[in-house]
């Protein structure tokens, strides 16, 4: 495999945040979700749960619903307004103010031609949406008390809210309540709170509230069908399959409840709703749920997105909050780590040590201690998309959404204990576009910026100026998501979410090659050593070698393109980190969430129907397989080679992110 020592980095204290929404966009087959700090994340279904875009928030501005409408995406929250986000820019589109206090739930008509909203004055406020506008439209008659939840069936042209103690149906043409149906409460001065409705095209209503129940009732009649108290808390979520014979339900009591409409016995017509099925994989309270047809997607505070496969091949996946974007950059010249949180960057310096050990995993002891070296806070708290540091960490930036910042750091003996350090803004240096990737050439002469209209940027640093040397005004038509550059500081490879991948000349502003289109969208990539070849990983789980010069796959990648073992392809986890090593030209290194691999391009690939156990060499083990793993590290957030045989890894232990999370419902198990 190769033998280096390891920086094992645990002091990044990255806490991903609760799931607050999920709303699942049936046109183009994504997923959308909300966490708790206002960030809103999309994941793409089509490339295996590939998360693809991340729009940022603000832990000020909170998103408490989400509504996909076709291809347009809404948001509401506590201040009251209804926001459209541009989805290749990542940033708000348009703001609409509904006049009626904080927006708890929104819903859209199946014509994708209105919104309704329902506010904290107890108004439903209709929005006009369609020849690609936002504005408001009219409100129906107030109620008293506010509104939780609400659910749009066009067909019938009504409208069903939740609130306090009650539930009701409006009529879409008059405004004005038709049907009011009251829920009990359990004490005089306890109130029962409908936090969840949903309304099928036979006049069935769902409810869950505040005592654990979910109940169907007859809407035309306004009566209750059948309670189901299979919760022991508040239910915060419901989902309805797309058939209409399936319902869901979650909330505090953190299992997900399977509801069927189904016949009593073989032989009768009979039809009720029965509980079928339970899962219990969250730890906290179930905030969002979600159906897909044919899969239930739930989220909430323990911050995993948990997917449930429905039907006789039933299957179940978790998808952890750690994102597949760039959180840690390394000065590999100065052994320094940039960490971006979500409003601040830490730059450390890496522990040193010069003993040496012949005994594969010995802990080395530090002569020279790690040392966080700078804070920098981003003004009025604004989340952080991107950041990096240069080689010889002498330039540091990032970007919100207000544009593009870059310091020059001085640092004084990097070898003394405490060394010092000073940071120089750079002002009116660059347009105020925000980015979504930068990166430095190694050389420190240049920073290429892929900004949020879609263009590539180069700028050009020197000691007491920048200034913008050339840019690709139209280079895609979509987010790039990828940037790298070659070790020769000649190149940048580009990659968007339209599945292109190119690589440009930085000091021309010639494209060299584009890359063959492929099915699956790029998920890592690196220069080799040498900048000849391009290293790209998909989402399919393959691992493809681009010769830049001749301008087509190299004669490796042509051999075993077609011979990835199908055990391999179907793995879950994405490569999110890939590297190359100038003592190792024939080794690929990389790793997901779960693992550290090292593919070896002089050894053979497993048979194509090798069983998962035996795709991979284990260390001090004698099979012979290209595949080599180390299980050893664990929740990757980084792997990334510095100076002479040294690889930084970065990782988050689940414990760690476990700590800081709320107190759970406390549940009676058996024996206890």
């Amino acid at each position: 495999m190769g033998e280096f020592r390891v920086h094992r980095v645990r002091f990044f204290e990255y806490q991903p945040k609760a799931i607050q929404c999920i709303v699942y966009g049936k046109e183009i087959n994504k997923i959308a979700l909300s966490r708790s700090d206002g960030c809103i994340e999309i994941w793409d279904l089509d490339n295996d749960w590939y998360q693809e875009k991340v729009i940022p928030g603000s832990e000020s501005k909170s998103i408490e619903t989400l509504c996909w409408q076709g291809q347009r995406l809404y948001s509401a929250g506590l201040d009251g307004d209804v926001v459209e986000y541009d989805l290749k820019k990542l940033e708000p589109k348009a703001t609409a103010s509904c006049n009626a206090g904080p927006v708890w739930c929104l819903t859209t008509d199946s014509h994708g031609k209105f919104l309704a909203a329902g506010s904290e004055d107890g108004c439903v406020v209709l929005f006009d949406t369609d020849y690609s506008s936002l504005q408001y439209y009219r409100s129906f008659d107030k109620q008293e008390g506010r509104i939780l939840s609400i659910a749009w069936n066009t067909s019938l042209e009504v409208i069903l809210t939740g609130g306090v103690d009650n539930m009701r149906l409006w009529s879409v043409k008059s405004g004005h309540a038709v049907q009011r149906m009251t829920l009990g409460r359990v004490g005089k001065n306890k109130e029962t709170i409908v936090w969840c409705v949903a309304i099928l095209s036979d006049m069935t209503l769902v409810s869950g509230d505040s005592r654990g129940r979910t109940i169907f009732w007859n809407g035309k009649q306004g009566t209750q069908i059948k309670s189901f108290q299979t919760h022991q808390a508040d239910v915060l979520c419901l989902a309805v399959h797309e058939n209409e014979k399936q319902v869901f339900s979650s909330g505090v009591d953190p299992k997900v409840v399977q509801y069927q409409y189904t016949t009593t016995n073989q032989d009768s017509d009979w039809k009720m709703w029965v509980r079928t099925n339970m899962w219990y994989q969250h730890t906290h309270d179930v905030r969002a749920l979600a159906t897909t047809g044919r899969e239930v997607i739930s989220g909430g505070v323990d911050t995993n997105l948990h997917v449930n496969r429905l039907g006789k091949e039933k299957n179940k996946r978790k998808i952890r909050a750690i994102p597949v974007y760039q959180l840690v950059d390394v000065a590999k010249e100065k052994n320094a780590l940039l960490l971006q949180y979500p409003d601040y960057l830490e730059l450390w310096r890496l522990g040193y040590t010069r003993k040496t050990s012949n005994k594969d995993g010995e802990m080395l002891p530090e002569e020279v201690p790690p040392q966080k070296l700078i804070q920098l806070k981003s003004k009025d708290g604004q989340h952080i998309v991107c950041s990096a540091i240069s080689s010889q960490a002498n330039w540091m930036s990032y970007s919100d959404l207000d544009g593009l910042k870059l310091y020059k750091i001085t640092m004084g003996d990097p070898d003394s204990i405490s060394p010092s350090v000073s940071l120089r803004k750079m002002k009116k240096w660059f347009p105020q576009y925000s980015a979504h990737r930068i990166v430095f050439t190694p050389d420190e002469k240049f920073l290429v910026v892929a900004t949020s209209c879609q263009k590539i940027a180069v700028v050009s640093l020197e000691e007491d100026s920048v200034s913008l040397f050339h840019s690709w005004d139209n280079f895609t038509d979509e987010s790039i998501h990828l940037l790298s550059v070659s070790p020769d500081s000649e190149l940048v490879a580009v990659a968007d979410l339209s599945y292109k991948v190119a690589v440009l000349k930085l000091k021309s502003k010639e494209v060299v090659c584009d890359l063959p289109s492929y099915k699956s969208r790029v998920t890592a990539l690196t220069f080799t050593s040498d900048s000849r070849k391009l290293i790209t990983a998909y989402t399919d789980q393959k691992i493809y070698e681009f010769d830049i010069r001749k301008k087509e796959y190299s004669d490796w990648c042509r051999e075993v393109c077609d011979k990835f073992p199908d055990a391999w392809t179907r793995r879950h986890q994405k490569i999110c980190r890939i590297s190359t090593s100038p003592r190792y030209p024939d080794k690929i290194f990389f790793c997901d969430l779960d693992k550290f691999f090292i593919l070896d391009k002089t050894q053979p690939f497993p048979d194509r129907k090798a069983k998962p156990f035996d795709l991979v060499a284990r260390p001090n083990s004698s099979k012979v397989s290209a595949f080599h793993v180390c299980t050893r590290f664990r929740y990757l957030i980084h792997m990334d080679f510095v100076r002479d045989d040294w690889v930084v890894m970065v990782e988050r232990t689940k414990l760690a992110m476990m700590e800081s999370l709320p107190m759970a419902m406390k549940q009676k198990k058996f024996g206890t």
